[in-house]
């Protein structure tokens, strides 16, 4: 015998129904978080070898920017 299930409310962004569950908010924060440590690491790490300056905040810049769009791209246009 097949079970209902439980219909989603309809309304605003604000309706229980359309709330994310909490995982996916944790998985989209270490997305962003990885990306800015990993970007800004490899830019640090330039900066170190080259005796350069200015790419570990390109680095950051650059890992914010392509973790926003992963974000966007797996949990808003989807």
């Amino acid at each position: 015998m097949e079970q209902e299930r439980p219909h989603k409310a309809s309304g605003g962004p604000g309706s229980p129904g359309n709330t994310p569950p909490p995982g996916e908010a944790w998985t989209a924060l270490s997305h962003l978080l990885t990306g800015i440590l990993l970007f800004g690491g490899i830019g640090w790490g330039v900066d170190e070898l080259f005796d350069l300056r200015g790419f570990t905040v390109a680095g950051l810049l650059v890992g914010t920017a392509a973790s926003m769009y992963l974000i966007y791209v797996r949990y808003v246009k989807s």
